[in-house]
């Protein structure tokens, strides 16, 4: 009876109210369009502006921005009413993400019907302040600014330029680059272990390495994507494989260069990790796992439990989507590990077995007749427009590059000379340097001129020169040339991730030698001295050939030579004298 009287009320009450307190209707769902050419003519017919919102998968505030904000009935009814609405996954896109890196996840684009960009908004946006925007850009009250570019700066200058600014951004006290978020980004850091970013001491490394080992996971090794508040100690769990690869790559670096095996430990839990959950039945590597194990466990009580907990109620989320660029840095983060141990007389253990099954694999799924690598499997890659993206191919190429100096096996060596190929010929920019993608013929508005991205530039920029001097083919240079090519505003604008360019710039500049060891397989005395020249530490590209089929003769032992562009030195037969005689070159 109570429950009757109850809903009566209700009822009455209800139908009491004055018409001008009556409910408004709900607004439906947003009605996310796909990304194709027929979202774009639909908002250009119907005189709609355009809402992208690119995202990923493990984006915390993604998740956020979905349910508060799009799940606004006010957000909702305004998109309706004057937008067509497209939701990408930047992961699935490298286009998109290059495209809109600079405003983070979520990234949100507005465009005028015939797809010209009004303004792009960083983040997370709270409903009233997100409708404002929307009610600002339909009337016409968001003017965007396009600044111009101006010449770009030569060598020298670029690298004084990227080195000053690597050194301004430094945490001096708490290590690494830049806060309140700390990132363990890898570029940077060399740059430091090299010793070229003055008054960045050994110390400073070490706290940026500790650093980056404060955000691995207790229990299987992995590590965890960045840290807020200005230390290494208030993580965000998410779980991305460019983290995996700029950590893992960070610790065998300074193994490499100091010989000291400190960081080997953790560079170990973080291959476990990788070897573990995060590697593919056939080889390959996931992209990314995310910081939630569902909407009631979030990640700061998830990774708080033990390996047990953990098993009870399961793990969160991972993409196991096997992307080209993605597989390409921890392929070649693999190889770095491989070679740190050889250098630090520890065993190897299985880190170049792991690099070189995913890259075989990526052969065969990923490569393209032309040469190139499509972004992931072609099964999966049913809504990528048929594009190439730079970042694949870069990536590619800097991990077959890898696997051939760590392997001597000519078959890495063609494959790289095939990638570089594609590379010149499919993703030259039409200002130098190379673009973010292959030409879309459907692409409309300002998405149709393509991007020249400065991170990427330079990553093909590094595997180009390495390319050029072991092949003897100027081509290369060239490009490598014209891939660090970029006006002061453009490094300004890349921060802490203008690393990668630091360090092309700076090995163009640097003298190096080329480590050819020449002998028969199998031989251990020719074992011994590739193990060797891979340990020098030095500006020092290593090539391994056989007798009668290496470009230097074959002396009836096995034997290295150490040449550049001008001189070459007599064959070094001990592996114990080849470092000195690599110093002495430099003489």
């Amino acid at each position: 009876m109570l429950r009757g009287l109850v809903c009566s009320a209700v009822v009455i009450a209800s139908c009491a109210r004055p018409p001008s307190q009556a409910p408004a209707p709900r607004a439906p769902e947003v009605d996310w369009r796909p990304w194709s050419e027929e979202t774009f003519a639909e908002a250009a017919r119907d005189g709609k502006h355009l809402l992208v919102s690119v995202q990923a998968t493990w984006c915390h505030w993604c998740h956020v921005m979905n349910e508060r904000t799009f799940g606004d009935p006010r957000v909702r009814a305004e998109l309706a009413s004057g937008f067509v609405a497209v939701r990408v996954d930047g992961d699935a896109r490298p286009d998109l993400a290059e495209r809109f890196r600079d405003y983070a996840w979520p990234a949100t684009a507005l465009f005028t019907p015939d797809a010209r960009l009004v303004i792009a908004l960083r983040g997370y946006r709270a409903p009233e302040a997100f409708l404002d925007v929307l009610r600002d850009v339909r009337a016409g009250r968001a003017p965007r600014e396009t600044p111009a570019a101006g010449p770009p700066l030569g060598q020298a200058e670029s690298l004084a330029t990227t080195r000053a600014q690597l050194l301004d951004l430094a945490d001096v006290a708490v290590g690494g680059f830049g806060t309140p978020q700390k990132y363990p980004y890898a570029a940077p850091l060399l740059v430091a272990l090299r010793g070229e970013l003055e008054g960045l001491d050994a110390a400073f490394v070490v706290r940026t390495l500790e650093g980056h080992a404060a955000l691995l996971d207790p229990v299987d090794g992995g590590a965890y994507q960045y840290s807020l508040r200005g230390d290494w100690r208030h993580p965000h769990f998410e779980r991305i494989a460019i983290v995996q690869a700029d950590v893992l790559h960070a610790f065998a670096a300074h193994a490499w260069r100091t010989r000291d095996p400190r960081f080997l430990a953790e560079a170990s839990r973080v291959e476990a990790f990788l070897a573990g959950p995060f590697r593919n039945d056939d080889g390959t590597f996931a992209s990314s796992q995310d910081a939630d194990l569902d909407a009631e466990v979030h990640g700061t009580e998830y990774f708080a439990w033990d390996a047990d907990e953990r098993a009870a109620h399961g793990t969160p989320r991972i993409d196991r989507a096997p992307y080209a660029d993605r597989n390409g840095r921890v392929i070649e983060a693999l190889v770095r590990l491989h070679v740190a141990r050889l250098a630090c007389g520890v065993d190897p253990g299985d880190a170049l077995a792991l690099a070189e099954t995913a890259a075989t694999r990526l052969e065969s799924t990923h490569r393209l007749d032309g040469g190139g690598f499509r972004h992931g499997p072609a099964d999966t890659m049913a809504g990528d427009d048929g594009l190439v993206h730079l970042a694949d191919v870069a990536w590619m190429l800097r991990a077959e590059l890898a696997i051939a100096e760590a392997t001597g096996e000519p078959r890495w060596h063609a494959y790289a000379a095939r990638t570089a190929a594609f590379l010149i010929e499919e993703l030259t920019h039409e200002a130098g340097g190379f673009a973010a993608h292959t030409v879309d013929p459907r692409a409309v508005g300002d998405l149709a001129r393509r991007r020249r991205p400065l991170v990427e530039n330079a990553v093909a920029a590094r595997a180009l020169l390495r390319l050029a001097r072991t092949s003897d083919d100027e081509r290369w240079a060239g490009a490598a040339d014209a891939a660090m090519a970029f006006d002061e505003a453009s490094i300004r604008a890349r921060g802490r991730q203008v690393g990668e360019l630091a360090l092309a710039l700076a090995e163009r500049a640097a003298p190096y030698a080329i480590v050819s060891v020449v002998g028969p397989a199998g031989d251990p005395r020719t074992e011994a001295l590739h193990r060797a020249a891979l340990s020098i530490r030095g500006a020092r590209l290593v090539e391994l050939g056989r007798p009668g089929e290496s470009r230097y003769p074959y002396p009836g032992a096995p034997a290295a030579y150490l040449c550049n562009a001008d001189a070459c030195s007599v064959p070094v037969e001990s592996p114990e004298a080849l470092a000195g005689a690599f110093d002495r070159f430099f003489e």
